[in-house]
């Protein structure tokens, strides 16, 4: 069974035929947001990506035209280019129902806007982001599944020895855990699955999120407002007067934020956040070049994780790959100090594609994760700053393992792809063949 039906240019193309006339009205321009074939393309946009799983979508004027691009599975796909008879409508229609404004071509401001989508009893929240460019605004759609149960922690995907080490230090009383990665990586994801292990009728677990992405019963959810004062900041300093157990911040973004949730760490509360770096280590690094003292880093941090999110090969279509089983071979035993066995070299695969990944050779993704545990060894670290940004750390420190390690144990396992793994862990110059 084929991923997509049909391509979306049939689909846009069949719908100007069933929307025309004897008069030709399919080649009138089209400039009224309420015109039906308008809205009709507007749902068309967008509940197809709901069909292709898609997690943004991208409508992007030209000098006369418009390319419509999804991303799926991280990586974006152009599907359809629009002519501008009918570029300019529909991006007012967008803009419309998100309760955006609609300004002339030059006086047009950043906005941002929300609205939901029911489709085949699928309930979804899409977050509107439009930037003024010189052909018009471009629009940035995050489809949010409001219908999305939360995961639990055998679901995201940890091994087991990291799922058993994780488990531990989210049942410490006190503390902080980090989460690090980009945007896009499964960051509040895991974070979730955390909490909703957590959660129970004794314990007080208070979120502060931009914006909140699952609604969970039982937790206290707030998310950042600019406009009245609301800031991670300050929304914290709120927290901490709520009597809480656990407390989520979104993301530590500055040094205040970073102070506030290390003195709530140290003050009897269970404090989980997320950061933008590359790694575990890094974010050590961060809160150090934020100021934070290292003392206060030793004493409140219980963990780290660093994860990615890879594409999973399809099953369908994958083939063995010997010339990447050389390469999979030497950086096993780089990261290891050991070769890998026949077994594993023989399941390095590539991607193909076929009919039921639509000729991409990869559909759906998994996480690839490395778990920094604040223990002895990782503390002379901090106490060393210049050892936090040595890339060229080991493959495994006491209970540490690389991210990369984590990618190659999933090209191991037949499930991925060298090239993959390089590309998300951004190793790939350190990697290629000597």
């Amino acid at each position: 069974m084929n991923l997509i039906p049909k391509p979306l240019k049939q689909l846009y193309d069949d719908l100007c035929v069933t929307e025309s006339t004897a008069a030709g009205r399919a080649s009138q321009a089209r400039t009224s947001v309420e015109d039906p074939f308008v809205l009709k393309l507007a749902n068309l946009i967008l509940s197809y990506s709901l069909q292709i799983r898609a997690s943004d979508i991208h409508i992007e004027p030209a000098a006369t035209s418009a390319r419509v691009r999804y991303r799926i599975d991280g990586l974006l796909h152009e599907m359809l280019q629009l002519p501008q008879e009918t570029r300019d409508p529909l991006l007012r229609a967008m803009k419309l129902k998100a309760n955006m404004v609609n300004e002339p071509l030059g006086r047009s401001k950043p906005q941002d806007g929300r609205f939901s989508l029911e489709s085949n009893g699928r309930q979804v929240s899409l977050r509107l982001s439009s930037f003024p460019t010189l052909f018009g605004d471009v629009l940035s759609i995050r489809i949010l599944d409001s219908s999305a149960s939360v995961l639990g922690l055998d679901q995201v995907g940890f091994p087991p020895d990291i799922l058993k080490a994780f488990i531990q230090l989210i049942k410490r009383p006190n503390g902080m855990l980090l989460v690090t990665g980009p945007a896009g990586s499964g960051k509040t994801t895991t974070l979730y699955a955390a909490l909703n292990a957590l959660r129970s009728p004794h314990v007080k677990i208070v979120t502060l999120e931009d914006p909140v992405e699952y609604q969970v019963d039982g937790i206290d959810q707030a998310q950042v407002n600019t406009a009245v004062g609301m800031t991670f900041a300050s929304g914290l300093r709120a927290i901490l007067r709520q009597d809480a157990n656990i407390i989520l911040i979104g993301e530590i973004r500055d040094k205040e934020t970073a102070e506030i949730a290390i003195r709530a760490a140290l003050t009897g509360h269970l404090v989980f956040s997320t950061m933008h770096t590359r790694n575990a280590l890094g974010a050590i690094a961060r809160l150090m070049d934020m100021g934070v003292e290292p003392h206060l880093i030793l004493a409140s941090i219980n963990g780290l994780v660093a994860q990615r999110l890879v594409r999973r090969l399809c099953p369908s279509c994958r083939q063995s790959d010997a010339l990447a089983g050389k390469t999979f071979e030497r950086l096993w035993a780089r990261q290891t100090g050991t070769a890998p066995t026949a077994e594993q070299i023989a399941r390095v695969n590539r991607a193909i594609g076929c009919g039921t990944c639509q000729g991409i050779g990869y559909r759906g993704r998994m996480g690839i994760f490395e778990l920094l545990v604040m223990d002895g060894e990782i503390k002379q670290l901090v106490l060393d700053h210049r050892s936090l940004t040595d890339s060229r750390l080991p493959g495994r420190l006491g209970s540490f393992r690389s991210m990369l390690f984590s990618g190659l144990e999933q090209v191991a396992a037949g499930l991925t792809t060298i090239e993959e793994v390089l590309r998300v862990t951004g190793e790939g110059e350190e990697a290629a063949p000597q």
